[in-house]
Formats: structure tokens, sequence, C-alpha cells
């Protein structure tokens, strides 16, 4: 065994969010101005008798620097379980993670960090698990050992990579042309928000006992996504925009939005954008077709404590 490092990407819903955890469909892109590392290294000797010992360090920004190692530690343990790898014969190793993915903006940082760590695992034992497997067990690690309301919109893009469009119903993925995306930029509130977990829960719990308005809700957006992801297809921008602006108001009918994030939205609006929140809250997706109307709008939101980026699309051309 040697020392060896894998990488993941932060992520940004286009459509579809949050209607994963109910069965829905979803589009979302991978984007490479952020990223998270794991390397792995052998040692002799395992920490504090631990099989496998975790050293943070780099620029960690994610809900794992509040808490003990093991949320990765024990995710590579489930991940050799499930493979039925005999730990015992392949020695020790330390895992040292390192992200500079945005804290609580809705980018997916904690789930690059796992998805990171279970590739380099992978790579290191030759242990041969495909994209699918890889969302999965990365999924049942948020949900079964952290114990975070999350679906499975996140992992889907972040093990795929690109731009890809999703039905959480079958499972089924579609890798798109990552040049049918138009031009889009990202408005990161500088102030962190709640974690995921946190944001998802209370809808789950109303959704879980019948809530008619959530059910509803959650309803509409399989047809949105299909109606979105023809219009993507098919290059028609200016109906992509009505589908961002609609997933955003399904949103906001049940879940609390913020009256920082709110005013923003409406910024991007008034010059023609779609805007609609990346993830769970705290970064702002904007699809126009014109590059100079994102550059005003990344402009024109510094004032409301926003930073715009545009995105590097993995996989776009330049």
């Amino acid at each position: 065994m040697h020392t060896i490092v894998s990488s993941a990407w932060p992520r940004a819903g286009l459509l579809g969010n949050p209607s994963d955890l109910y069965g829905g469909r979803g589009i979302g892109f991978t984007f490479e101005n952020f990223r998270a590392d794991v390397e792995l290294r052998p040692c002799d000797v395992p920490v504090r008798g631990d099989l496998f010992s975790i050293e943070y360090g780099g620029l960690l920004h994610s809900p794992f620097k509040q808490a003990p190692e093991w949320p990765i530690l024990r995710a590579t343990r489930q991940l050799l379980h499930e493979l039925g790898v005999d730990v015992h014969q392949q020695g020790t190793f330390s895992l040292d993670a390192s992200c500079d993915i945005p804290q609580q903006l809705g980018m997916s940082g904690s789930s690059a960090i796992i998805i990171a760590a279970l590739r380099v695992v992978c790579s290191a034992l030759e242990i041969e698990v495909d994209d699918e497997r890889i969302a999965e067990l990365a999924l049942r690690v948020e949900t079964e050992v952290m114990d975070i309301a999350a679906g499975p919109m996140d992992r889907m893009i972040q093990s795929h990579e690109g731009l890809i469009a999703m039905d959480f119903a079958s499972n089924e993925i579609e890798r798109l042309n990552v040049n049918l995306l138009p031009s889009v930029a990202i408005l990161m509130d500088e102030k962190p928000g709640k974690q995921s977990g946190s944001v998802h829960a209370p809808v789950r719990e109303r959704w879980e006992a019948g809530d008619p308005e959530v059910r509803s809700v959650m309803a509409e957006f399989r047809p949105l996504v299909e109606r979105g992801l023809a219009a993507l297809k098919a290059g028609d921008t200016a109906t992509l925009i009505e589908c961002v602006n609609r997933n955003f108001d399904l949103r906001a009918q049940v879940f609390p939005i913020a009256q920082r994030d709110r005013k923003v939205i409406e910024i991007a609006r008034l010059l023609g954008a779609g805007s609609k929140f990346c993830g769970s809250g705290g970064a702002i997706l904007v699809v126009h077709e014109d590059d100079s109307v994102l550059e005003e709008i990344c402009l024109r939101v510094i004032g409301e404590g926003f930073q715009g980026i545009r995105p590097q699309v993995t996989g776009r051309d330049t």
C-alpha cells in the first residue's frame, strides 16, 4: 500500500431539490472552484488503538470540524464491511481530509469528503466499486451513521460528476452534455446557514404525518423537472429560467426563507435571471443566457453580503 489522494467536487442543484427525499426528479452539476481531498497513507501503528487514524488538515470547512473523527472512520469501516473485505489482512492506514468547500452554504461539502474518502479507500485496496454504489454508500453514511435527514441527489451528482439528470423513484441516471447548461453564477452568503439535516427534518416530519400541503408541493416537482429537462435539451433558456424560478417558489411554500435570501433572489429576477438555492440555502444559483447580466448580478449582491462566483462546471468546454 502506498500514499494515494482522491478528490470530490461541490455540486449545485439546477432543478428538483428538495424532491429527492420524496421520490421526485432532479438535475444538477458539479463544479471545480472548490474541492475535498482525502489522502490515504500507510502507517505502522494505529492511533489510539483504532484500525484507522484520521487527521484533519488544510482549510476544512464542513460539519466534521465540529465533531470527533468518527464520521469518516465509521464510513470507511462500513464500506469495507459491506464489501466483505477482511481489514486485518490489509494493514493499517491514516486518512487526512482537507476541504475548502464553504461550510453550510448548501454545496455538499460533507458528502464531498465522504465520497473522496470512499474513493481513496477503494483505490488503495483495489476494490472495484461503481459510481452508483459510491453514491449509495455515501448516502447511508449520512443517514444511518451520522443520522442526518438527506436525500440521494447530492451524492448521485458528486459520484457521477458533470451535468446529471436523476429520477429518484427509479434511481435512474442520465448523463447530459455539460455544454447544454446555459451561463450560470453562484451567489454565496458570507454568513453560514444551518446544517442541511436541520433544514430538511421539519418538512420530512410533516410529510411522514401526511401533511397535504407538503404532499401537494412535492408532487409538482416531477413534472417541473421534466419540463426543465426538455427545455435544457432544446436550448430553450427562457423556459428553463421559468422552471428555475418556479422551483424556488415551490420550496418557499413549505420551507422558511430568510429575508436576505429573498432579497438576493429578487435582485436576480429583476434582471431577468432564474434563481434558486443550490441546495439547502446559503448559496443561490442564478441562470441567464447573457454573461454580462450574471456579472451585473454578482456586483449588485455584494452590498447584501453575498459573493458571486462563476462556477467551473466539471467537463465543460472553456
